[in-house]
């Protein structure tokens, strides 16, 4: 009887929290219809899919950073365990010492050379590459829509005036080295 009503209580609880949430946000979108808040709730559900797809590209991201640091902790514990086999027992003289330096570097050079050109390891590398990137691009429209909202040039804009900028500057260089020419 207890454990029913703890659930029911956290169940109420968990309503009470959704609903202020929900309020919260009704109120913001009440607020008046000018300037940049209006033009932000007019494309609400743009910027929630904007952040889903966010939020999916980030537990890509996640999972490809797991396997990916799998792999180097995998290959770590190798080298230490080659090193430990290698390596003199104990560490009395400077002969000693400079052995088991050269039984690290030898153990860690070959079992990282192995994993670094291993096909599994490029696998890996690759997704959480793409997935970086992926991450990338979605932050970035969504800082594009966000300046575009706001009357602000977008890196796409500016990119392109950049490249305008350029092909003016190779025009007006042509036409100086023709006027010369002549």
């Amino acid at each position: 009887m207890v454990e029913k009503d703890n659930a029911d209580n956290a169940q109420e609880f968990m309503q009470e929290q959704v609903n202020k949430v929900f309020e919260f946000w009704s109120s913001n979108l009440k607020l008046p219809t000018i300037g940049p808040t209006y033009a932000f709730s007019k494309d609400f559900s743009s910027f929630a899919n904007d952040f889903v797809t966010l939020g999916k590209v980030m537990i890509e991201l996640k999972s490809n950073m797991d396997s990916y640091w799998s792999l180097v902790s995998a290959a770590y514990t190798r080298a230490m365990r080659n090193t430990v086999e290698q390596a003199p027992m104990q560490l009395v003289t400077k002969e000693d010492f400079e052995n088991h330096r050269r039984a690290a570097i030898e153990a860690f050079e070959d079992t990282f050379t192995d994993l670094f050109t291993s096909s599994e390891f490029s696998e890996v590398y690759g997704k959480l590459f793409g997935s970086q990137l992926n991450v990338s691009r979605a932050v970035q429209s969504i800082v594009e829509k966000n300046f575009k909202m706001l009357n602000l040039p977008t890196r796409s804009e500016v990119d392109d005036i950049l490249k305008d900028i350029v092909e003016l500057k190779r025009t007006v260089r042509d036409m100086k080295r023709s006027v010369e020419a002549r």
